[in-house]
């Protein structure tokens, strides 16, 4: 089953490809290796706002977590053209801008993971890191960084 044919189960789709809000470009591509630029949550012209606080419900984190994998996707199948042509998701770093005290990083970040593994498979496992920042553009809950193999 095809990424696309995955996303669509899920009731799922890609955004348009995010254009750079600064001088940078959305994806780099070095030697097989391709380096998403950090992926805000965004839904059209909001963004999910954070601080994350405990209070904060599941769903918010989820949403979230899921609009940067999808930017991020996004992004990268625009430089390669298809996303079957990604061999293997290598690393994730997310950015959460957390209230003073907050600690489930990884909380936030678990969602963008289960999403990449329904969506590729074994080549979706990943490292990864979850990063507590005090702000992020847009007062942004989430930021997520994406490096993928690719042929």
């Amino acid at each position: 089953m095809s990424i696309r044919e995955r996303l669509k189960l899920l009731g799922l789709q890609l955004p348009d490809a995010p254009a750079p809000k600064g001088d940078y470009v959305p994806v780099v591509i070095h030697s097989g290796v391709a380096y998403v630029s950090g992926q805000v949550c965004r839904l059209a012209d909001s963004v999910i706002t954070g601080p994350a606080r405990a209070d904060m419900s599941a769903e918010t984190l989820i949403l979230a977590a899921r609009t940067c994998v999808l930017r991020a996707l996004s992004a990268l199948e625009q430089a390669v053209g298809d996303l079957e042509c990604v061999e293997r998701i290598v690393f994730v770093r997310g950015f959460v801008y957390a209230e003073d005290g907050y600690q489930e990083y990884s909380k936030v970040l678990d969602e963008a993971s289960r999403l990449l593994i329904e969506l590729f498979g074994e080549r979706g496992q990943h490292a990864r890191s979850a990063l507590g920042v005090a702000g992020l553009p847009g007062s942004g809950l989430l930021e997520l960084e994406l490096v993928a193999a690719v042929r």
